[in-house]
């Protein structure tokens, strides 16, 4: 079982499936064999209740949004057979995965972008590893980095922290640079210990200016970089600026999802697959235009009961806040959400979690550090 388990969080958690996807059968043979591990674990591990809450967003997601429009149904039938799948299954996966596992698997995984920007430079700038997009490497970076304030032993989550941070950075994911700090600034109200993460980072973006040359990090995002710490004209931030801002993808979708708000206007109709609209890089506006209202309303339940719970257990477990915070964030900026495992299997992952941590353990322990001052 443990050897299926491992097996299990490097598919999923290293995006196995997808990186290998550059040739279709290969990439299909991955994806087939995960889900059928899936499958397999599934039968042999001793199961508990199934998460309802997901289970109940995928039916009306997929049962809504097919009835309205379907383009492709050989498709759509196999991503909800997988999402179905992901969630029973990887819901079993999960609560026999702790943070210390999930951890290390994270970080194993950053270790592939720093290879990607040493061993196979290109000239676009920005690296992936395993991840592909450099986005998605950059979410799978912030999940480690929330992760790493649990760890207790002082160097080796320094350490960490370094390499998650030099990872995220050389992704040059705005969302990770932003997030990032937003994080740090969050673990330093958690404990003030946690300032010495601004040193980290300090240290890794004054490292990845001493070898841009080498990694060819020649992207003008590496120059907006560049020049907020020296003396260089700041004209590059501009031109970062002007990429696009999401605002601006998300406003094209608004009359699209106010004409149909009850039932939404059907299946992968927001998510940019007709080729002439890029998508809405939004979750959020993604499940309200494509299946309407009431999916969009219990999507929101679900992620904002883990956010106020998350948060209850602030002074307990400040990093199950962090993450649910990093998840809503980063869901503002992708629409791939059903068939996206890093951010489902995170998710389900946290959600039971915090269902786990009863209230009563938490009195406790504030008890416990009462008494102890």
């Amino acid at each position: 079982m443990k050897i299926i388990q491992y097996l299990l969080l490097i598919l999923l958690l290293w995006n196995i499936p997808m990186f290998l996807s550059y040739d279709i059968t290969i990439g299909s043979k991955f994806s087939y064999l995960t889900y059928s591990l899936l499958l397999i674990y599934y039968f042999l591990s001793k199961k508990e209740k199934p998460l309802y809450p997901f289970l109940l967003l995928g039916l009306m997601y997929f049962i809504i949004s097919g009835i309205v429009y379907v383009g492709d149904l050989e498709y759509f039938n196999l991503e909800f057979v997988k999402f179905v799948i992901l969630i029973l299954c990887g819901a079993e996966l999960a609560r026999n995965t702790d943070k210390n596992q999930l951890f290390i698997i994270l970080v194993l995984g950053s270790l592939s972008i720093i290879v990607h920007a040493i061993v196979f430079q290109n000239d676009y700038g920005r690296y992936s590893g395993f991840y592909v997009d450099p986005n998605a490497a950059g979410f799978v970076c912030l999940i480690g980095y929330c992760l790493s304030f649990s760890v207790k032993n002082t160097f080796f989550k320094l350490f960490s922290q370094f390499i998650l941070t030099f990872a995220g950075i050389i992704t040059f994911s705005r969302t990770f640079l932003l997030l990032w700090v937003l994080i740090s600034i969050i673990s330093i109200v958690s404990h003030k210990k946690n300032v010495l993460n601004f040193g980290v980072g300090a240290l890794v973006i004054f490292l990845v200016l001493a070898v841009a040359n080498y990694l060819q990090l020649n992207t003008v995002r590496f120059e907006a970089l560049e020049s907020l710490i020296g003396d260089k004209p700041k004209s590059n931030i501009k031109i970062v600026q002007e990429e696009g801002y999401r605002l601006d993808t998300w406003s094209v979708y608004y009359n699209m999802i106010l004409d149909n708000p009850y039932f939404g206007n059907g299946f992968k109709t927001l998510s940019g697959i007709d080729g002439i609209k890029a998508g809405v890089h939004n979750t959020f506006l993604m499940i309200f235009g494509e299946s309407g209202v009431f999916t969009f309303i219990l999507f929101c339940f679900i992620y904002l009961k883990m956010l106020s719970k998350s948060l209850l257990l602030f002074n307990y477990k400040s990093h199950l806040f962090m993450i649910s915070f990093t998840l809503i964030s980063v869901m503002l900026t992708v629409h791939n959400y059903f068939e996206n495992y890093l951010i489902v299997l995170t998710s389900i992952w946290l959600f039971i979690q915090l269902e786990e941590l009863s209230v009563g353990e938490e009195i406790k322990f504030e008890l416990g550090i009462n008494q102890g001052k």
